[in-house]
């Protein structure tokens, strides 16, 4: 039997043919019965990180009257890795992990008691849909790490997903993309295959031309997810006028437009350019504040508190990022190879974006300079027990996609090290086979001779030096990724004689010092 494992280990067995016909009748029953209420109906594609919340975000939509305007399927694939979220949803519990209390009441408030959200598996919901928000995932594909130029943008699976659209909607639905997308993507890639299946069903679309926008969203995973999505600034553009407005009309009716005003552009090319210009700023000023944390280990000072003496300058430098174990997640790790790919692929330039691929290159190898001054510290990793606290690609949240942990991991696998994982979020590593991760944090620390902290999750951070040390029954070498542990507990690992090191920390060296001359 296939099954779809959720997080937790609970098995879900695909649907069966007869389970698919049963699903289709209830689809057209609520989406009726909704419709007769005065509702729009939504179809989210994609109930992702992005898509689940976004699908809850909408069906918590009210009017001024407190009413809901829109009923909202929430629709993903029948596979292994997404089949399981359906089922997890219609119970009313969100799919998704993170640090945020809005998410476990918004999920139940919107599927038991608005009753305004399902899952649902089926391709043919679309047929009942007035706006389809597209969210499925899009990856660039870089063939090795350090060499992004060569990177290119696969778009088959999700021309595919453009085509079971297609397929099924009415001439009248808005398609908002919210997928980062390569510039271009709206006018060269969807609104062709939307047109030609619309010619195979007989609709002419000179009359009905594809009702295309694009849309990017902000989302900050972490403590502040949910409105992330709602409390927060949107761009957005139209393949059309009439796109445009559908698409002003829709965000204005779910976002918090009055405090945080929409902005259209022109071309959905420039929405779609203005969301991976955004990431790659973002990746480039992490690659160059990279670069200075090598410095300030070889001359002795603290990166962190340089970026903070420098933060001070508000409208220039306070949006300065700092240097981690690397950089993960979907965004920064793969929006500039979009977009250095669309420029020739989609626009035939050969003038692309050199600056921004290099840091795409930067960012990916990062990880590598932590093995560097880890066997600086101890030259020989062989069968070195070495804890990992930390799987997920940021803290406070289960996100593994692209974690720099991942490339950690396997680099110290290959020196024979001796690794357990730890992540007070992360049930399972789908990147790693599915692996579970260890839930108790004594008995991954039990006997560990270096302690890598790898990720900012709370309970990391407000863990005692003690405590660490006594977990271990060792005086452990302890590695701070991205200044995750304060002067004063530095000293106190000193203190209890625990060797420190860290990425942009070179000030540790006058730390061991100070405390050497108090002795």
């Amino acid at each position: 039997m296939s099954l779809s494992v959720a997080p937790d280990g609970t098995e879900y067995p695909f649907p069966t043919p007869e389970e698919d016909k049963q699903e289709f009748e209830i689809l057209k029953s609520l989406s009726e019965e909704e419709r007769k209420k005065g509702r729009k109906i939504v179809v989210v594609q994609g109930m992702g990180f992005v898509g689940s919340v976004m699908a809850a975000v909408v069906a918590d939509a009210e009017d001024k009257n407190g009413e809901p305007v829109y009923f909202v399927h929430g629709n993903d694939l029948v596979s292994r890795r997404s089949y399981w979220k359906i089922p997890v949803i219609n119970s009313g519990k969100p799919p998704v992990n993170a640090d945020d209390p809005e998410i476990p009441e918004i999920f139940p408030r919107c599927v038991n008691k608005k009753k305004t959200l399902r899952a649902t598996w089926h391709p043919k919901v679309f047929t009942f849909a007035d706006i389809v928000v597209v969210d499925i995932q899009l990856d660039a594909q870089k063939p090795e790490l350090g060499q992004a130029e060569e990177g290119y943008c696969d778009l088959n699976a999700f021309k595919e997903g453009m085509r079971t659209i297609g397929r099924s909607i009415k001439p009248e639905c808005l398609i908002l993309i919210e997928t980062t997308v390569p510039p271009g993507t709206s006018e060269k890639i969807v609104k062709p295959v939307i047109g030609e299946e619309f010619t195979k069903r007989g609709i002419d679309v000179e009359k009905f031309p594809p009702l295309i926008a694009h849309s990017y969203e902000r989302v900050m995973p972490g403590s502040k997810y949910v409105s992330s999505i709602r409390n927060y600034w949107r761009t957005f553009s139209g393949i059309n006028e009439k796109a445009a407005y559908l698409a002003e009309e829709f965000l204005t009716n779910v976002l918090d437009t009055e405090h945080f005003p929409i902005c259209r552009l022109g071309h959905t090319n420039a929405s779609e350019m203005a969301k991976v210009l955004e990431n790659s700023y973002r990746a480039t000023n992490i690659a160059l504040m990279f670069e200075w944390a090598k410095l300030a280990e070889n001359i002795g000072v603290n990166l962190f508190d340089v970026i903070k003496s420098i933060k001070v300058r508000e409208g220039t430098h306070d949006n300065m990022l700092r240097p981690s174990l690397g950089v993960g997640g979907y965004c920064l790790t793969k929006d500039p190879v979009l977009a250095n790919w669309a420029a020739e692929a989609l626009f035939g330039l050969e003038n692309k974006l050199p600056m921004a691929v290099s840091a795409v290159n930067i960012n990916d190898l990062m990880p590598m300079h932590t093995i560097e001054i880890i066997e600086e510290a101890c030259p020989s990793l062989q069968d070195k027990r070495i804890a990992i606290l930390g799987v997920s690609y940021l803290q406070n949240v289960a996100d593994t996609r692209h974690s720099p942990t991942k490339l950690l991991w396997e680099h110290l696998m290959e020196k024979d090290a001796i690794i357990s994982v730890h992540d007070p979020l992360v049930e399972v590593w789908p990147e790693l086979g599915y692996m579970r991760i260890e839930k108790d944090l004594s008995k991954t620390l039990f006997d560990a001779e270096i302690v890598v902290f790898a990720v900012g999750h709370k309970p990391y951070k407000a863990l005692a030096p003690e405590d660490v040390v006594q977990m271990c029954g060792r005086k452990p070498l302890i590695v701070d990724c991205s200044n995750f542990l304060t002067d004063e507990k530095i000293m106190k690992y000193i203190e209890l004689g625990c060797n420190v090191i860290g990425v942009g920390k070179g000030h540790i060296k006058q730390l061991k010092k100070k405390i050497k001359k108090a002795l």
